[in-house]
């Protein structure tokens, strides 16, 4: 055969991956076929998204949506088999595709390559030929990537966009607070300018005139407030057993009127910049909109980020306060003022006693890690370092610094990372209780007999108290932690932390 013709030969030949999909074998052209790789450890799923969209990964910094290719064809999976994701790339979307394993690479005839002449629409309109392997014996169908597009609920896949070199400067110095919660196994996260308040669970009064997810309504100094399930809100399930102790509820104010969201638990306050929310792929489904981006705390932990203000549209803010308007908050009956004075948020917290402190003395609040280390030559009451996000924070026990009863065990303190002169300080502390919104005017000075064993234990740390009813009505106490006192002290030469 002379080189021409073989070359003929080989211009003839098409290039496939083959994947095993239960007893099916399914084939993707390499030309389409970025990267196979093995099924992270975590995949996030996304709220009302179509039942064949397994969720989402972080492939390098890039978001990827994971279809489950059986449920998409109907072809029943092995359930024996590890899982592989092929990433594929149809103009310029990203899309991963779960098969049970992967087969081998096909070098075809063009010949033996089957078009179909017909257009079908949805599903079917992915499978555009079959490969006629083994004298027609083997037959593989081979799916075609840029079909995937034309699906329902597939064509809306969005792409980021390429910011600008301007808008990318901008995002690079745009430091912003989020709460991260539970709801089910999921993790969110909502901007923390969005939240009123997180209270714990009170007595939630059922109406007669309540919708669906909504649980009934609660009273907050005279403001009556709607709550919502958010797990059946956001039909995330109920996979996961969680203790109703760590239930919150979360309020927001959409529109005129305020909202509670009841959440499984409230684990964090983070800091990010707005670069490095990654842009999450969309299905076109309900609520689509509602999803901000990404968030990747770690290998195996993503949080979704909400976009308060598409959580809820008009037609549901209707319908959540459809019949009792009028003892919903509006007009001068607010959380935020009142006719003392000025409101802010307080993070009050336990440490032997209930303690507060202005929630933006908090950078943030997070959990003990597995890498945290002990170095020598600091002072005892510091039980170690820690690396957050490319810095290192010093991690002051509390109990131990004020002489309390130490336990020894981390395993359920919170972290209050506040930031010094020399950097971050984490401060352990026993939980997190709640985030409540205080009448500065309220404050009062705490009197010298009052708590006079806490005022001696807190190194007379507090000088105020915020007195305040809680939803049953019976006044909640809160002394409140001087917070750059705290930080003078731990820093002085005496006793430096840093």
């Amino acid at each position: 055969m002379s080189a021409a013709s073989g070359k003929k030969v080989l211009n003839k030949l098409q290039m496939f991956a083959s994947f095993k999909l239960g007893d099916s074998e399914i084939a993707i052209s390499v030309s389409t076929l970025q990267e196979v790789v093995n099924v992270p450890d975590k995949i996030s799923s996304i709220p009302l998204a179509p039942n064949y969209l397994m969720g989402i990964f972080n492939l390098r910094g890039m978001v990827i949506p994971v279809v489950d290719v059986g449920i998409l064809l109907n072809i029943p999976r092995s359930g024996a088999a590890a899982g592989k994701i092929a990433v594929v790339i149809t103009e310029g979307v990203r899309i991963g595709l779960y098969f049970d394993a992967t087969s081998e690479i096909l070098n075809v005839p063009h010949d033996f390559v089957c078009q179909f002449n017909d257009n079908p629409e949805g599903v079917k309109s992915v499978i555009k030929s079959v490969l006629k392997l083994d004298n027609g014996n083997r037959l593989v169908e081979v799916i075609e990537p840029a079909s995937l597009l034309k699906i329902e609920n597939l064509s809306s896949l969005l792409t980021s966009s390429q910011d600008t070199q301007e808008e990318a400067k901008k995002k690079k110095f745009t430091r912003r607070q989020c709460i991260t919660f539970h709801s089910g196994a999921r993790e969110f996260g909502l901007n923390l300018s969005a939240i009123r308040e997180i209270i714990r669970v009170p007595e939630i009064k059922r109406s007669s005139l309540q919708v669906s997810n909504c649980l009934g309504v609660v009273s907050l100094r005279g403001v009556v407030i709607p709550v919502l399930d958010f797990k059946k809100f956001l039909q995330v399930g109920e996979d996961q057993v969680t203790d109703p102790e760590d239930r919150r509820i979360i309020i927001m104010k959409v529109q005129e009127f305020y909202v509670g969201f009841l959440v499984d638990s409230v684990d964090s306050i983070r800091t990010y910049f707005e670069e490095d929310l990654l842009p999450i792929p969309m299905f076109k489904q309900e609520k689509a909109n509602m999803m901000r981006g990404m968030l990747s705390t770690s290998a195996t932990n993503n949080v979704l980020l909400l976009a308060e203000d598409q959580l809820l549209t008009e037609d549901e803010v209707n319908e959540f306060t459809r019949g009792h308007s009028a003892l919903y908050a509006k007009g001068e009956k607010t959380l935020e003022k009142d006719s003392g004075g000025e409101r802010h948020p307080y993070i009050s917290f336990k440490l032997e006693y209930m303690l507060s402190t202005r929630l933006s003395s908090v950078h943030e609040i997070a959990n003990i890690t597995e890498d945290m280390v002990k170095p020598p030559g600091y002072p005892d009451f510091v039980v170690g370092v820690q690396h957050m996000r490319g810095e290192v924070v010093t991690l002051v026990d509390l109990r131990m610094y004020y002489g309390m009863k130490v336990t020894g065990d981390y395993s359920n303190s919170r972290i209050l990372i506040v930031k010094g002169a020399q950097g971050k300080i984490g401060l352990l502390v026993d939980s997190v209780e709640s985030i409540d919104t205080v009448d500065e005017s309220k404050k009062i000075q705490i009197p010298s007999l009052f708590a006079r064993d806490a005022i001696t234990a807190l190194r007379g740390d507090i000088g105020q108290i915020i007195e305040m009813p809680d939803l049953t009505g019976k006044k909640k106490i809160f002394m409140v932690l001087d917070m750059p006192e705290v930080l003078k002290k731990l820093l002085n030469p005496n006793g430096t932390a840093a």
